[in-house]
């Protein structure tokens, strides 16, 4: 699909268009596909932990023998917290560094480092750590940190190559975050129908990450070569004067854009905090106790993973076609968001456990409720990325706007995870 509604220019909107598609084609979709798999390949690493968390460290690594443990218990929100600040942090400063020339350097430098922490957390899977759980828990840790301050970099610095193109090719970034998800659910039904070894899947899972992720150093390594993406991704900034890009660091761009595309931010902030107040750390410890038409062994890789990853991933695809509702009124869905918010946690979210009654005892509603959740998700954030950079004229300017919506993104990520042990709090208790 080479043009859409809103990249018309005979379309009357307010929205302006960056550059007038004459001489260039993307031929084959070959940047549209490189976008799809930056998307993919930034969050792999990130959702490879989080998607093995349960089977792997908390019910394997983390524990003594077969007993639980403190760090096999408190792993999760440990892990969440790890990832998601120094993110935000990093996301946060690459906003202010610099958007000027090729971001594809960034790209290559924080893929190298990533693909180094997954061959150094797969070496852990052959090391028998029972003896050092501490130290192994800490070790993790420290992994997961620097994981994330380089994802963070890597998801900031695409949204923003992404920004200055054609509107489909932002979203495809989209759409390839969230095939990861379903990408890596089919791996974890497949791997545990395969075989019951904890120790094989695990380096399945991880020698797969380190593959997409050294494929992705390669990548940004040819992209630049591409006259398509030249013409949109690095040219078209590079006619920046001296000048702008000392107001760019006064803080001038800045101001033009936090003006252009406050409420957007806000509509990303607020997206994604309630996805994630309640998935995965709510929606996952919702259980089957009706005995319903999902085998209980895979009832959470079914119901909660591969229902929120492939409805997201068809919400995103869905934007590819279908714009609204429009950049003013998109808060209208955002905020209705929010009624997930008392529907999850009183459904049979720990059912034996928890301080108050169970109010929604229908797997079948749950199930329903959460493939809305999760389509809302991917549609609402696709049109609102789209929407964010094309509220501005200038292609430095729509690639600071999309950085800091990434950035915001991420906040609202950060702050839902927080929220979502809040959440386990009232409910369930400390």
């Amino acid at each position: 699909m080479e043009s859409t509604q809103l990249d018309s220019e005979d379309s009357p909107t307010k929205f302006a268009p960056i550059v007038k598609e004459v001489e260039l084609r993307d031929h084959f979709n070959l940047i549209y596909i490189v976008f799809l798999f930056f998307g993919l390949s930034g969050l792999m690493p990130w959702n490879m932990f989080l998607n093995f968390s349960f089977d792997y460290y908390e019910m394997y690594k983390l524990r003594n023998g077969t007993e639980s443990t403190w760090y096999s218990s408190n792993f999760q929100y440990a892990m969440t917290i790890s990832a998601q600040i120094p993110k935000l942090i990093f996301t946060f400063l690459n906003v202010f560094y610099s958007t000027k020339g090729d971001l594809t350097k960034r790209l290559i430098i924080c893929y190298s480092i990533t693909a180094l922490i997954i061959a150094f957390t797969l070496a852990f899977t052959y090391i028998d750590t029972v003896e050092y759980i501490a130290v192994f828990f800490f070790i993790t840790l420290a992994s997961i940190v620097l994981l994330n301050s380089a994802n963070g970099i890597i998801q900031n610095s695409t949204y923003g190559m992404a920004s200055p193109f054609p509107f489909k090719y932002t979203n495809a970034v989209i759409i390839g975050e969230n095939s990861c998800g379903i990408f890596i659910t089919l791996l974890a039904v497949i791997t545990k129908a395969v075989s019951s070894d904890i120790v094989m899947q695990a380096t399945l899972y991880f020698t797969t990450a380190f593959i997409i992720t050294a494929t992705s150093v390669i990548l940004c390594a040819l992209i630049t070569k591409n006259n398509f993406y030249m013409r949109y991704g690095i040219v078209g900034d590079e006619t920046r004067t001296d000048s702008e890009a000392s107001d760019e660091a006064n803080g001038i761009d800045l101001i033009v854009v936090f003006s252009a595309c406050k409420f957007q931010f806000i509509n990303i902030f607020l997206l994604f905090f309630v996805t994630l107040s309640l998935f995965p750390n709510v929606t996952m410890y919702v259980e089957d106790a009706q005995d319903s038409f999902i085998p209980k062994e895979y009832f959470m890789d079914l119901a909660t993973f591969l229902n929120f990853n492939v409805f997201a991933f068809l919400g995103s695809l869905s934007a590819n076609w279908v714009q609204w509702p429009g950049p003013d009124y998109i808060f209208v869905p955002v905020v209705a968001r929010f009624w997930f918010l008392f529907y999850f946690p009183m459904c049979n979210y720990f059912p034996t456990r928890r301080r108050f009654p169970i109010l929604f005892q229908s797997i079948l509603g749950f199930v329903l409720s959460q493939t809305i959740l999760a389509f809302t998700s991917g549609y609402l954030s696709s049109l609102i990325m789209m929407y964010t950079s094309r509220l501005l004229d200038e292609p430095h300017c729509q690639r600071m706007a999309g950085m800091i919506a990434a950035f915001f993104l991420i906040l609202g990520i950060l702050v839902g995870l927080g929220f979502s042990w809040i959440i386990h709090i009232i409910v369930v208790g400390g």
